[in-house]
C-alpha cells in the first residue's frame, strides 16, 4: 500500500469530505422540529403525547435500518418475476428480497394503515388521516418507493370499506389493514392500459359475469402499468356494459391474487418494468386471463368510485413529494456545513445560503399546505365537513398534488448540485432522490391531467368561488399587525384570480385549457401564502417566534410580488441575514423584523 493511501485511509490527507453519519445517530422526526409544529397544529391534543412517541420511534428507524435496505433494494435487490416454476408452468411469482419484507412488517407494524380502521389502543379511538400522512412523510425519506404500496393498500381498503359488501369487508378488508406482515393483505390499483393510458375511458379490459355466481365476474385483459403486482388485493376497472362509452362502462372489481378456495386466480405477469426509479415497487405488465374478481358497488359506478381512490393516491403522491424535499433539504444542509472551499464551510457563502434558503422554503410552505388540505380531507371523511369542504378538497388535491411534484424533482436537483461531484455517485442518496422523484410528476396524473381535473371541479363544483370565500375568510382574520401587508396583497390577487377566470371561462376551449397551468399555479401561490401566513401568525403569537413571516415574506418575494430592477437593487438578503435562524429552527423575536425595511410592504 502506498504512503498516499495510507494517509487517506487514516484520514491524515486531505479529509474535506464530509463522513457519512451513522444512520443509529439520526432521527427524521428529531431532526425536522416544522414536523411536531405541523403534529400539534393538525392533529386532536388527546394524540400529541402518544404521536410523538410513535413519530420519533419511525423517525429514527426511517433515517437508520429502512434507509440502509432502501439503499440496498435500490441498487442491488430489485424485486425480481418467477416466471415459471421447474414444470414449465407460470406461477407469475414477484420475489422481492429479505429487508424489503422487514420494511413491510416495521411500517404497517406501526399502523399506517390499521389505526385508520381500528382503535388506537392506549387512546381509544381511530387516527385521523393526518396521522397516517404524518408517518408516510417520514416513510418518503426514505423509501419512496415502498410508500407507493402503502397507498395502494389504502386505497384499497378505502374503497371496500366504503363500497364493498359484507362478504368482500369480512374476506380482506382485515387483511388490508392488519399490523402483522404474516396476515397482511397488500392491496394494488390497475388502472392504465396500453391503449388509452390516463384516458381510462379507453380501457378494453372487458368483465363477463359467472353463471350462477350473482356479483362474481371474469375479467380479461391487459394492465400495462400495474403497480404492485402480486399483491393479495387488486381494485380493477373493467368495462361491465358495451352499450357505454367511455368511463360510464367501467365497472370496478376485487381481483385477489388467490381466490378464496386457495387456488391462484387467472393472472398472469408478463414481466416487470425495468424504471428510472421507485425501484421498491414491482411495476408490471399484466395479463388477465378470465381473473375472478368481485362487483364492488353498483354497476355503473365504478370510475367515481376509483376516481375517490385516486384522490387518495394523489395525497400521497405528494407526502412523498415533500418528503424527497426534506431528505434533499437534510442531505444538502449537513454537506454544505462541512464540506470547506476557500478556508470557509461553504454554508457560509451567500450564493450557497440562497439556495439552502430556497430549498427550505419550497419544502416547509409547501409541506404545512399539504397537511392545511390533509385537514380538509380529515373533515370530509370523518363527516365534519359539508360540500364546500368536499368541493375544496377536490380542488386542492391535484393543486398540491402538481406543484410537489415539480418542485420535487428541483429539489432533489439543488441537493445534488450543492453536493457538486459527490451529488452525481450513487454511493449518496441524491441520486436517488432525483431517479424516485421524477416519477411524482407522472403518477396519478401529469401535470397536464391534473389542470383538466382542475377545470372539471371548477365548472361542476364551482370549487374555485369556495377557495376564493376561504382566502378572502382567512385574510380578514388575521390580526397582527405583521399579517396584514400579506392580507392586503392576497385580497388584491383574488381579485386578478377572479378576473382571469371569468376570462378564460368565456375563452376557446383551446386557449382556456392552454393557459390551465398558469391559473392553477396563481391558485396554489395563494392558497399556500394563506397557510403560511396562518402559520406565522398562530407560532408568533403562541411561542413569540416570528421565524414563519420571514419565510411568507420570501414566498411572496418569490412568487407573488414584482422584482424592481429584476431583483438586483436594494434586497435586504432575508435568506442571508436570517440564515442561521432558518435553517436550524431557531426562533426569531419579532424586533429583529421590525428593523427590516423589507416587512414594510404593501400592495
Amino acid at each position: 500500500m502506498s504512503d498516499l493511501q495510507a494517509k487517506i485511509d487514516q484520514r491524515r490527507y486531505s479529509d474535506n469530505i464530509p463522513h457519512p453519519r451513522a444512520g443509529s445517530q439520526q432521527n427524521f422526526f428529531a431532526a425536522d422540529p416544522n414536523l411536531a409544529f405541523l403534529l400539534e397544529r393538525y392533529l386532536p391534543a388527546p394524540m400529541h403525547d402518544w404521536a410523538k412517541q410513535q413519530l420519533g420511534w419511525l423517525g429514527a428507524h426511517a433515517a437508520g435500518p429502512l434507509d440502509e435496505r432502501a439503499a440496498y433494494t435500490d441498487r442491488d435487490g430489485k424485486p425480481h418475476l418467477r416466471k415459471y416454476n421447474r414444470l414449465g408452468e407460470d406461477v407469475s411469482e414477484i420475489i422481492t428480497n429479505e429487508g424489503y419484507k422487514q420494511t413491510v412488517a416495521d411500517v404497517y407494524g406501526a399502523g399506517i394503515v390499521h389505526y385508520l380502521y381500528h382503535d388506537i389502543p392506549e387512546l381509544g379511538f381511530k387516527a385521523p388521516y393526518s396521522y397516517s400522512f404524518l408517518l408516510g412523510y417520514l416513510v418518503s425519506q426514505t423509501e419512496p418507493g415502498f410508500y407507493c404500496p402503502v397507498t395502494l393498500t389504502m386505497s384499497a381498503a378505502y374503497l371496500i370499506d366504503k363500497y364493498g359488501d359484507e362478504q368482500q369487508k369480512e374476506q380482506y378488508l382485515s387483511g388490508l389493514t392488519s399490523r402483522d406482515r404474516r396476515s397482511l393483505y397488500e392491496g394494488a390499483t390497475w388502472l392504465t392500459e396500453r391503449q388509452g393510458g390516463s384516458d381510462v375511458g379507453a380501457n378494453l379490459t372487458v368483465a363477463k359475469p359467472t353463471a350462477g355466481k350473482p356479483g362474481v365476474y371474469q375479467l380479461t385483459g391487459e394492465k400495462f402499468f400495474a403497480s404492485n403486482a402480486g399483491a393479495m388485493v387488486a381494485t380493477v376497472l373493467a368495462r361491465i356494459d358495451d352499450s357505454k362509452p367511455g368511463t360510464k362502462g367501467l365497472g370496478l372489481f376485487l381481483v385477489p391474487w388467490v381466490r378464496p378456495d386457495g387456488t391462484r386466480n387467472q393472472i398472469e405477469v408478463r414481466r416487470l418494468k425495468d424504471k428510472l426509479g421507485v425501484n421498491a415497487v414491482p411495476s408490471a405488465e399484466v395479463l388477465l386471463h378470465g381473473a375472478e374478481g368481485y362487483l364492488i358497488g353498483q354497476p355503473e359506478n365504478g370510475f367515481k368510485y376509483m376516481a375517490e381512490a385516486l384522490n387518495l393516491s394523489r395525497i400521497c403522491n405528494a407526502i412523498a413529494s415533500v418528503g424527497i424535499m426534506r431528505r434533499a433539504l437534510y442531505e444538502a444542509k449537513y454537506y454544505a456545513s462541512e464540506r470547506r472551499a476557500f478556508q470557509k464551510p461553504i454554508d457560509q457563502y451567500p450564493m450557497v445560503r440562497e439556495m439552502l434558503v430556497n430549498l427550505l422554503l419550497d419544502t416547509e410552505v409547501s409541506t404545512g399546505a399539504v397537511f392545511d388540505m390533509i385537514a380538509v380531507y380529515d373533515r370530509v371523511q370523518d363527516g365534519s365537513g359539508g360540500r364546500d369542504n368536499l368541493a375544496l378538497c377536490r380542488l386542492l388535491i391535484p393543486l398540491l398534488k402538481y406543484r410537489t411534484g415539480e418542485e420535487a424533482v428541483e429539489a432533489a436537483h439543488t441537493a445534488i448540485e450543492i453536493h457538486g461531484g459527490n451529488g452525481f455517485i450513487e454511493e449518496y442518496v441524491t441520486p436517488r432522490l432525483l431517479r424516485d422523484a421524477q416519477v411524482l410528476t407522472v403518477w396519478e396524473g401529469t401535470s397536464n391531467i391534473l389542470a383538466l381535473d382542475i377545470l372539471r371541479v371548477m365548472q361542476k363544483e364551482n370549487s374555485h368561488a369556495v377557495l376564493i370565500r376561504l382566502l378572502r375568510s382567512r385574510a380578514a382574520g388575521w390580526h397582527h399587525a405583521f399579517s396584514r401587508p400579506f392580507a392586503q396583497l392576497l385580497q388584491s390577487e383574488l381579485a386578478v384570480l377572479e378576473e382571469n377566470i371569468a376570462y378564460l371561462l368565456q375563452q376557446s376551449p383551446d386557449y382556456l385549457s392552454y393557459k390551465l397551468k398558469a391559473l392553477a399555479d396563481h391558485m396554489i401561490d395563494l392558497y399556500t401564502l394563506s397557510c403560511i401566513v396562518s402559520e406565522a401568525e398562530d407560532q408568533l403569537l403562541r411561542d413569540n417566534n416570528a421565524r414563519k413571516y420571514v419565510l411568507a415574506k420570501l414566498y411572496a418575494n418569490k412568487h407573488l410580488l414584482p422584482k424592481t430592477k429584476r431583483g438586483i437593487q436594494g434586497d435586504e438578503l432575508l435568506d442571508v441575514h436570517f440564515f442561521r435562524e432558518l435553517l436550524d429552527y431557531e426562533p426569531i423575536p419579532l424586533e429583529a423584523l421590525q428593523q427590516q425595511s423589507a416587512f414594510l410592504f404593501a400592495t
